[in-house]
């Protein structure tokens, strides 16, 4: 009897985290704006089409349409990024829109390499901010081009230029977080980590070599990890990166405290499966 009030009340708990995450959610994409479309240059007609259904988008001739190169994708990825994998055409393609407040809600299609994790990651180092964001290719791609993409739409959308070193360092960011997740086997553990090394940052700029080594272990331990140590000099070596950019990282850091619903309601599930377990 015990055993089957616990299941109620728990029933009950998780239908009103549902309810609440489902309101925040209407509330996020409440805003209606013009869309942004950053657009591969070298999409085919019959890609163009695979990606415009996978955006939800009817008539491009609604929205603001820029392109991305070839050319734009190897000046900011081909320091980061091996060439092969960034390839001789722009497919990835993005789709994003201005929404109330500063989260960033992403998205993903035919990704095969970038999470959306990372992605969200990256954008918030670069300034992104108060935006919905669905990035597709199509057919399976790495995604990496995209958030130069995904960048230059911002810049469209919000009228305000992203330092070219800070769109390297997001790109830094985003191919650093997938290598890591690659090499532990969880790349939500490497968006995790690498999240809370940020924050830490973003509360002390001016972090010692030390005091990142540090911040790092800390975070790998949190998240259930112990890093290499060449996998930690790789997290510290872009940590690096970040701090000799030109970024906000007041307003950083208020962005990467603030309430995820989505993370929040994810652990919830996760804590009530485990009764069940």
């Amino acid at each position: 009897m015990k055993r089957m009030k616990t299941k109620q009340s728990i029933a009950v708990i998780l239908a009103f985290a549902l309810a609440f995450t489902m309101s925040m959610s209407s509330v996020a994409f409440a805003a209606e704006s013009e869309g942004y479309l950053s657009l591969g240059a070298d999409l085919s007609e019959s890609e163009r089409n695979t990606v415009m259904d996978l955006l939800g988008v009817d008539d491009p001739d609604d929205y603001t349409v820029i392109y991305v190169t070839n050319e734009e994708e190897h000046k900011y990825l081909d320091s980061y990024v091996d060439t092969n994998q960034i390839g001789s055409k722009a497919l990835s393609s993005v789709l994003i829109r201005e929404q109330d407040g500063d989260d960033i809600d992403v998205e993903i299609h035919n990704i095969g390499y970038c999470t959306e994790g990372m992605y969200r990651n990256a954008l918030q180092t670069a300034g992104v901010e108060g935006a919905e964001v669905v990035v597709a290719g199509p057919f399976e791609i790495s995604g990496t081009a995209a958030l130069v993409g995904t960048i230059k739409a911002y810049e469209e959308m919000s009228g305000e230029s992203v330092d070219d070193e800070v769109i390297e360092g997001a790109v830094d960011e985003l191919t650093t977080t997938g290598e890591v997740g690659e090499e532990i086997g969880d790349k939500g553990a490497a968006e995790e980590i690498v999240s809370d090394v940020k924050e830490q940052l973003a509360d002390n700029p001016d972090m010692s070599d030390q005091e990142i080594e540090e911040a790092i272990k800390q975070a790998a331990e949190e998240a259930g990890y112990s890093l290499s140590q060449s996998t930690i000099e790789k997290i510290k070596s872009m940590i690096k990166n970040l701090q000799g950019l030109n970024i906000d990282w007041g307003g950083l850091e208020e962005k990467l405290k603030g309430i995820d619903t989505g993370g929040w309601f994810h652990k919830l599930v996760n804590w009530f499966m485990g009764f069940f377990d």
